[in-house]
């Protein structure tokens, strides 16, 4: 039987749901996790741009190989592959600054190194890192014996093959 308002209390005809009340209720798991994926990611102001997704299946594999995990929910693997991709745009963005500021241009182990080494976000990842060789020390030019001249080969020059063998 359907609810009808009590004759005591009045009803209010202008009030409407606002853009962020739902009109039909309570949104499920999986819809609020889709909404989150649309939302920009973090790293997106930079003009960082992912285009490649976490396989959500293999997601939920890895989870269902422990035994110690029994049914794994539909929207589970979907939001840790979102977690796994806002973590990757993290460590990445801030080794990416770290090798600007050295004026590198490649990204490097021993960047991602540092940066796990200066934030404590990254804390977990000490054990791991330890087994990284440190960054190299870059060379002044004072140092070095050719500072002006270039390459300098090693070992002796290509021998010319002789014409005069070829008639």
């Amino acid at each position: 039987m359907p609810r009808r308002p009590r004759a005591d209390t009045e009803v209010d005809d202008e009030w409407a749901p606002g853009p962020s009340a739902p009109s039909s209720g309570r949104k499920s798991k999986k819809a609020k996790v889709e909404e989150d994926l649309g939302k920009s990611a973090p790293g997106a102001d930079e003009g960082i741009e992912v285009k490649t997704k976490f396989p959500v299946a293999r997601i939920k594999r890895i989870m269902q190989a422990d035994e110690d995990v029994g049914k794994v929910a539909q929207v589970t693997p979907t939001a840790v592959s979102k977690a796994l991709e806002l973590f990757m745009i993290s460590l990445v963005t801030k080794a990416a600054s770290q090798a600007r500021s050295k004026s590198a241009k490649k990204v490097t182990a021993a960047h991602l190194k540092q940066v796990i080494e200066r934030d404590e976000q990254f804390d977990f990842l000490a054990e791991i890192i330890s087994k990284v060789p440190d960054a190299p020390v870059p060379k002044k030019e004072e140092d070095s014996e050719g500072a002006g001249e270039g390459k300098r080969k090693k070992g002796a020059p290509r021998r010319k093959k002789k014409e005069d063998e070829e008639s």
